[in-house]
C-alpha cells in the first residue's frame, strides 16, 4: 500500500463519518434512529440489504472457494438470491405491516418481558462473538496490505500489533457512524460501498481477461470441472440446505428486518427484498470471476 492508497483510504473513512454526522439532523426520535422514519426508498433499502450480507469473509472464504473449485462458489452465492426471493414473497411485507421499530419491541409485544430479557442477554453474547469474527477478518485483510513500517510503529509505540490496532480503529468507527446517523447513515454508506465495490470489480474483470489473452484462453486453461455448478464437497443437497438456512437468516435476523420496516409501504418492502434477491442471482458471477481468473 502506497501513500496514495492510504490517502484514499482515509478520505473514504472521513467521508463515511461525515455522511453520518450530516444525517444526524434527521434523527428526531427512536423511529428515525431505528427505522429511518420509514421514509427510505425501496431501492436504497434493497441495496443496503444486499450489502448487509457482505463481509470480509465474502471475498476471503467464497473467493477462496472460487479460486480452488471454480463456478461452485457462484452457485453458493446465488442461493442467497433464491432465499431473498422467498423472503420477499412471504415475509418482508408482513414485517412492514407489524409497525415495530426494533427487535426488542417486537419480542416484547409477541412474548413479553421475560423473553426480552432472555433475547437481550443471548444477543449480547451472540453479537460479541459475531462482531469479533467480522472485525478480525477485516483486520487481517487490511493488515496484509499495510506497509510493514506501520505494523512496527504500532508494536513499538502502542505495544499492540497492526491487527489489534485495526480492530480497535474499525470498531470505534462503526460505532461512531451508527450512533450519529442511526439507520440512515448505515443505508447511505452501504450504497456508497456498493458503488465503490462494483466499479472496482467491473474494472478488474476486463483487465484480467486482457492479461490472460482473452475469454477463450481463460476457458481453455481452467482445470477440469472448473465450471460445474456443484462438486463432491458442495452438492445440490448442500445448496438446498443453504437456501433454507438463509431464508431464516434474511427473514428473521434484525439487520435485514430493519431494511423491510424502514420503507413507506409493504409493497416497497417486497420490492426491496426482490432487488436484494435479483442482485444476488446476477452479481456472484462478477464477484467470483477475479479469483477464478487468478487461478490461471
Amino acid at each position: 500500500m502506497t501513500l496514495k492508497d492510504l490517502i484514499v483510504f482515509l478520505l473514504y473513512i472521513i467521508g463515511n463519518v461525515g455522511v453520518s454526522v450530516y444525517l444526524s439532523r434527521k434523527i428526531k426520535d427512536s423511529d428515525d434512529f431505528f427505522a429511518a422514519g420509514r421514509q427510505s426508498s425501496w431501492w436504497l433499502s434493497g441495496l443496503s440489504a444486499y450489502m448487509t450480507m457482505f463481509s470480509a469473509g465474502t471475498f476471503v472464504v467464497w473467493g477462496g472457494i472460487a479460486f480452488k473449485a471454480g463456478f461452485v462458489a457462484v452457485t453458493i452465492s446465488m442461493c442467497l438470491g433464491v432465499s431473498a426471493m422467498f423472503v420477499g414473497y412471504y415475509l418482508s411485507g408482513r414485517w412492514r405491516r407489524l409497525g415495530v421499530t426494533s427487535a426488542a419491541e417486537f419480542i416484547t409485544l409477541r412474548y413479553g418481558k421475560w423473553a426480552l430479557n432472555l433475547y437481550t442477554w443471548f444477543n449480547i453474547l451472540y453479537r460479541l462473538f459475531g462482531m469479533a469474527v467480522a472485525l478480525y477478518s477485516l483486520a487481517v485483510v487490511l493488515q496484509a496490505i499495510l506497509p510493514e513500517s506501520i505494523n512496527t510503529f504500532f508494536l513499538n509505540w502502542l505495544g499492540i500489533s497492526a491487527v489489534n490496532a485495526v480492530i480497535i480503529f474499525c470498531g470505534i468507527l462503526i460505532v461512531a457512524y451508527s450512533i450519529f446517523g442511526g439507520l440512515w447513515s448505515v443505508l447511505i454508506t452501504d450504497v456508497v460501498q456498493f458503488v465503490i465495490l462494483m466499479v472496482a470489480v467491473v474494472a478488474v474483470i476486463p483487465l484480467g481477461f486482457i492479461k490472460l489473452g482473452g475469454i477463450s484462453a481463460f476457458v481453455q486453461q481452467v482445470p477440469p470441472g472448473f465450471f460445474k455448478p456443484v462438486n463432491q464437497e458442495f452438492t445440490w443437497l448442500f445448496m438446498a440446505a443453504w437456501i433454507v438456512i438463509h431464508m431464516f437468516k434474511i427473514g428473521g435476523e434484525w439487520a435485514f428486518v430493519q431494511r423491510f420496516i424502514c420503507v413507506p409501504t409493504t409493497r416497497d418492502a417486497r420490492k426491496a427484498t426482490y432487488l436484494f434477491g435479483i442482485l444476488y442471482l446476477i452479481s456472484p458471477v462478477i464477484w467470483m470471476l477475479p479469483p477464478m481468473m487468478y487461478r490461471i
